[in-house]
């Protein structure tokens, strides 16, 4: 019973530690348009502090997605590190549209349900996106308490 307990304890200070690793992530997230439409484009992070994108950046994005997408593209795009994925294995949190673009940016097939990335691609998308790219945390569904 104890050594359950001091489990249950070492879990809780994980996801103490994965939400603490996450609080750079954006609070809430803007579409493209938004974003085009904004002199200062910009969101607010969990952490309450202020992430701005560059307008180079999200220029770029509008010349690769059609203008009818500007409207359901979320940014930033959300790459989520999964261990039980695997060594260097990421997917894209986000719509078809976020997938559409990292698979366009990429050169991959746009037909993907889930779009799984390995750490250089997500290097070279970094590269590509840079301020529009966030790198987020996440426990295996069998190490979460709640």
């Amino acid at each position: 019973m104890w050594l359950n307990q001091r489990y249950e304890r070492y879990l809780s200070q994980v996801e103490h530690m994965v939400e603490r690793l996450n609080k750079h992530l954006p609070k809430t997230r803007k579409t493209l348009g938004q974003l085009l439409r904004e002199e200062e484009p910009s969101v607010e992070a969990v952490d309450g502090s202020k992430i701005c994108f560059r307008r180079q950046d999200i220029e770029t994005v509008a010349k690769v997605m059609p203008a009818e997408l500007h409207g359901s593209l979320f940014l930033p795009i959300v790459v989520v590190r999964r261990l039980e994925l695997g060594k260097g294995v990421y997917f894209i949190l986000g719509g078809r549209a976020e997938k559409a673009l990292v698979s366009r940016l990429l050169n991959l097939d746009e037909g993907e349900k889930d779009l799984y990335l390995y750490r250089l691609q997500v290097f070279e998308l970094l590269g590509k996106l840079k301020s529009l790219l966030t790198i987020a945390f996440d426990l295996p569904p069998t190490a979460k308490l709640s």
